[in-house]
């Protein structure tokens, strides 16, 4: 066994992990030390009911996820033990699947988490770099088949810190009520900022390393991004909410970035863009996606897969957000639906959009965001010509938010999305043509109320507001942001 890797006795885990035990064992089910040394975590840990562990012989973890099918090779020396502490035989299945010989209380294990290896995952799942690292108990800890919670002590490198949403037990001591949600973040140079939203929910800021863009700047993106959704559904979505800026690790190549928003926690990792104004804008442009999860899916009672729905439509609504927060111009708008229809039209295999979503991790990431953008903005100017400009698709995503927050039950959420739409006669043929099925975006039609035209050229599509305008057009246009720099430099004089 490695030096690294040494003997944490029953004693110390009752004094490290069971600060509060008396007042709360009841809804402890594990505990649990993680240890960083490098870019692995030594892990140790026991159940805390007796009875949980009768019958207990598999010792699983998450294999898969978000498209990344080997999170179970990077665990090495697992050990297992019984009530008496007594060694017990363990077998190895697969990657990430173990069977013990009898059932077990305790066990011990290494988990590699080096984030050079596959930087594209290091927003997704646990990962180490540098100085700084990303814990997501959801692949970190055994999964078994009941509800889980967790107690869990860190043991970090000198200097480091750790920043979360988990109730804090002690100094670097956390107690986990959801394990697949619960995200840590830890670093020697962490920074952090506290923001109060318009709405009163507060977000805390914090980012690792040195960066173009000054933490004052982000705050007032954060800010002014989350006080936007705020308005824009109705109110608030969390109470508390944290958003950490990391960035990859050395080589990965200029303006790469990956995010996931887990619970409250929204991940971004990034490397830097050439100039800072570029930062400037590619910070904000994650932001308003990323933050636009904490409502959709993380803020509503839907269950099942039905990112056919949230991805695109985040996509699309951070597109509106950036015209209307003056970020970008009507024609940078225009522009970016016209490459999401090159996109669609380049697939050589479509697939209906509920269907594509299906094999996101598969290949059809791609087609599920340039397919799901387009059919929200057909869905915008569709709801905004039928009701002359009245209604709008963000007036729809509020309803939607408002009817699912708060549920006794989580009905399918492809189901509810579907039935949603299905209630509105102008959504209909979209839904069929584009969601449900496979059709080619052939939406010339469906543009003439916006009065705007699309042309293809050499393969990539060009969408123009026309020369001649009614005056239908003109304010449907108006809706969707066209005179958004007009009314700024008005309003500024």
């Amino acid at each position: 066994m490695s030096k690294a890797f040494k003997t944490i006795s029953r004693a110390a885990l009752l004094i490290g992990l069971s600060l509060a035990a008396a007042v709360s064992a009841r809804a402890q089910t594990l505990e649990a030390k993680l240890r960083i040394v490098g870019t692995d975590a030594f892990v140790e840990g026991r159940m805390l009911d007796g009875t949980s562990a009768q019958n207990v012989t598999n010792f699983s973890f998450l294999k898969s996820y978000a498209g990344f099918d080997a999170l179970g090779a990077r665990l090495s020396g697992v050990e297992l033990r019984d009530e008496n502490d007594r060694p017990i035989a363990v077998k190895k299945l697969v990657d990430g699947e173990y069977l013990a010989e009898k059932p077990f209380r305790s066990w011990r294990y290494k988990i590699t988490l080096d984030a050079s290896k596959t930087p594209s995952a290091a927003a997704h799942v646990s990962s180490l770099a540098g100085d700084r690292g990303i814990l997501m108990t959801a692949d970190l800890l055994p999964e078994f088949a009941e509800k889980t919670t967790a107690r869990l002590a860190l043991e970090l490198p000198p200097e480091w810190r750790a920043a979360t949403l988990e109730k804090n037990a002690g100094e670097n001591v956390f107690e986990i009520a959801n394990l697949e949600k619960a995200v840590i973040y830890v670093g020697a140079k962490l920074r952090e900022t506290e923001i109060a939203t318009a709405g009163n929910a507060r977000i805390r800021l914090v980012a690792a390393g040195e960066w173009q863009v000054t933490g004052d700047e982000a705050a007032r993106m954060t800010r002014e991004i989350a006080g936007f959704y705020e308005k824009m559904f109705g109110g608030r979505s969390f109470d508390a909410a944290l958003v950490f800026l990391g960035k990859f690790p050395p080589g990965v190549k200029t303006g790469r970035w990956e995010a996931e928003t887990r619970g409250a926690s929204v991940t971004i990792l990034s490397s830097e863009m050439d100039f800072i104004t570029q930062s400037v804008q590619r910070l904000h442009e994650q932001l308003r996606h990323e933050i636009f999860h904490l409502w959709f899916p993380n803020g509503v009672a839907l269950a099942g897969s039905y990112d056919w729905f949230y991805e695109g439509f985040a996509l699309y609504a951070s597109l509106r957000a950036a015209v209307a927060m003056n970020r970008i111009r009507f024609d940078d708008f225009l522009d970016t639906l016209g490459r999401a229809h090159s996109v669609d039209q380049f697939q050589t295999q479509r697939l209906p959009l509920v269907e594509a979503a299906k094999n996101r991790w598969n290949g059809a990431n791609t087609q599920v965001y340039a397919r799901g953008m387009l059919v929200a903005f057909l869905i915008d100017v569709a709801l905004l010509g039928k009701s002359k400009g009245k209604t709008a698709l963000a007036d729809l995503l509020g309803e939607i938010y408002r009817k699912y927050r708060v549920s006794t039950v989580r009905p399918d959420g492809s189901a509810a999305i579907l039935g949603e739409f299905a209630a509105h006669q102008e959504l209909r043929t979209i839904v069929e043509k584009y969601v449900k099925g496979a059709a080619d975006i052939a939406w010339q039609t469906d543009l003439e109320p916006a009065g705007i035209e699309s042309k293809t050229e050499n393969f990539t599509t060009k969408l123009t507001v026309k020369a001649d305008l009614n005056g239908r057009q003109k304010d449907l246009l108006d809706k969707l942001g066209y005179n958004n720099w007009r009314k700024i430099s008005e309003s500024s004089k």
